[in-house]
């Protein structure tokens, strides 16, 4: 399951990234949705807690990553806004 949000940069007119909410269901890639694999591929930046980063490494390739802890849950959301303020796509990985 994803759920995106267009995202405007206010310092940069015309500038829009994207956030995807992409939910990776309990640990498997066999078990993410066809959507949830392609905003993993069409994203410039992944954004994650560690384990989920683990969990879909064979689906990252070329994409920055930005790994955070188990408790940095506001962290994991401060940075994929900045990303996609500044125009990226960004998926932002979530188990279930």
């Amino acid at each position: 399951m994803t759920t995106d949000t267009p995202v405007t940069a206010p310092r940069n007119a015309g500038t829009t990234g994207r956030i995807s909410l992409v939910g990776i269901g309990p640990g498997h890639t066999d078990h993410m949705t066809a959507r949830a694999r392609a905003a993993i591929a069409e994203a410039d930046v992944v954004v994650g807690y560690v384990t989920y980063i683990k969990l879909v490494a064979d689906l990252i390739e070329g994409q920055e990553i930005v790994r955070k802890s188990m408790t940095e849950e506001l962290d994991r959301a401060i940075e994929a806004l900045e990303r996609a303020r500044q125009g990226k796509k960004v998926a932002l990985i979530s188990s279930g």
